[in-house]
């Protein structure tokens, strides 16, 4: 298992696609391999407190895809984060319906969990009673549920089945 520290982009990119502005911001990765991408799983996860805790509550986290929908007055609108995994890198994707925003706040933050998959899984990156960092055991089943399940379960339930410290 590997995982990244939360990092805080500095600043986005802002970018113009068929009329739609996207902001996004690159990390280095260099955890992120051709081997990961072909047969691994890589969750990123967003604590999005730039925004106001009635849209999404402080130290909230969540895996990315993140779509909020909120209503300002009469005006609905929806804000899409997303993360886009390639080989050393990870970039961090903005989209708004409504092409409104000219920045984005610099206080959302991310992470990564790469977890490799296939034969590499049982042989290697998970060894039966091993101990994490935080003395929890982390186990091959634990990880099997997560790469099965990780859709369904918290951020705190991921974490903890796999010793991660939060």
């Amino acid at each position: 298992m590997i995982y990244s520290g939360w990092f805080t982009p500095p600043a986005y990119t802002k970018d113009t696609v068929f009329g739609i502005y996207q902001f996004y911001y690159n990390e280095t990765a260099p955890a992120i391999t051709q081997g990961v991408l072909d047969s691994g799983l890589v969750i990123t996860f967003g604590q999005l407190d730039g925004y106001v805790s009635t849209i999404w509550p402080t130290d909230q986290v969540a895996a990315l895809p993140i779509t909020l929908s909120y209503m300002e007055g009469s005006t609905t609108y929806t804000d899409t984060w997303s993360a886009l995994d390639s080989t050393g890198n990870l970039q961090i994707q903005f989209v708004d319906n409504l092409n409104l925003y000219g920045g984005i706040s610099n206080a959302h933050k991310f992470r990564y969990v790469i977890i490799p998959v296939g034969a590499s899984l049982n042989a290697t990156s998970v060894k039966p009673g091993q101990e994490s960092g935080n003395g929890s055991l982390q186990t091959s089943s634990s990880v099997r549920e997560v790469i099965q399940n990780y859709r369904q379960m918290s951020y705190a339930e991921i974490c903890r089945r796999l010793a991660i410290p939060q």
